[in-house]
């Protein structure tokens, strides 16, 4: 009886473990990790960790802003850009707490839109979470 079990439990981890082979890993980039999470459709209201700005704050091109995160684990990184409209902004290590960048151009909300921020956070390069704030991003005054 031992010794079916024992097949049995070696047969199972056999299958599990080749079957866990054939999964493919892929390293997603922070743009289609958003494209996964979010729509233009539908965004969340919660900004999750980021403490300011608040949502619906106005920024203007050129403009010298900072994106504040609650302490977080220190293992954590961050990478802040404007849903499909702009490459990294600004990013690191969550011990930093407090990331400064300038408005790019091509984050201006354009006539009655409003411009989605995110944060991708990782620890150890897998995802942990993404939070948004929705702003509006007007031209240089």
């Amino acid at each position: 009886m031992r010794l079916a079990i024992l097949v049995t439990l070696a047969i199972a981890f056999f299958c599990s473990f080749t079957n866990a082979l054939l999964i493919p890993r892929q390293v997603l980039t922070n743009q289609e990790i958003t494209n996964l999470l979010i729509t233009n459709q539908s965004v969340s209201e919660n900004p999750g960790d980021i403490i300011s700005p608040p949502n619906y704050d106005v920024w203007y091109v050129g403009q010298h802003v900072n994106v504040t995160f609650r302490q977080e684990d220190p293992s954590e990184t961050v990478s802040i850009f404007f849903f499909n409209q702009t490459g990294t902004l600004a990013g690191g290590p969550l011990t930093q707490s407090t990331f400064e960048f300038v408005v790019p151009p091509e984050a201006v909300s354009g006539q009655n839109k409003s411009s989605l921020l995110l944060a991708v956070r990782r620890k150890n390069r897998y995802l942990q979470a993404v939070d948004a704030v929705i702003l509006e991003v007007l031209p240089a005054k």
